[in-house]
């Protein structure tokens, strides 16, 4: 699934293997950091990071999720333990979402039930309109 927050992220998630769809919970989540790390952006330096476990909020399965949120990329990992390792499954994500043939060498030693990711939108320089 693709969507868009139409003001400051693209949002990506994978189809949860428990509900057969995206998961709302963690797009919820995904949400909402991506909206706490925009507030925060004039307060913080471009290598800020904040990174948790959490209960995803009205999950049907009551998942626990693993986030990273960087100024630059958001991850949301769920149904992972809180000792999953999340270099593993951020190799296991740059995989997934690769567009080439890097493909992941081994699976992450703990697997997700599903995952989101939400990337600042690029957006358009603004033209220049001082009279010449």
């Amino acid at each position: 699934m693709h969507q868009t927050d139409q003001k400051t992220h693209d949002i990506v998630a994978t189809t949860c293997l428990y509900l057969g769809r995206p998961c709302p919970a963690a797009e919820r989540m995904l949400l909402a950091l991506a909206g706490a790390l925009n507030q925060a952006r004039a307060v913080t330096r471009a290598d800020f990071e904040i990174t948790g476990d959490s209960q995803l909020d009205g999950c049907e399965k009551a998942c626990p999720a693993r986030f990273a949120a960087r100024h630059d990329r958001i991850r949301v990992f769920c149904d992972v333990t809180t000792s999953a390792d999340t270099a593993d499954l951020d190799r296991f994500a740059d995989a997934m979402l690769s567009t080439g043939l890097d493909g992941l060498s081994a699976p992450p030693r703990e697997m997700p039930r599903a995952f989101g990711e939400a990337r600042p939108l690029r957006l358009s320089p603004q033209p220049d309109i001082r009279a010449s």
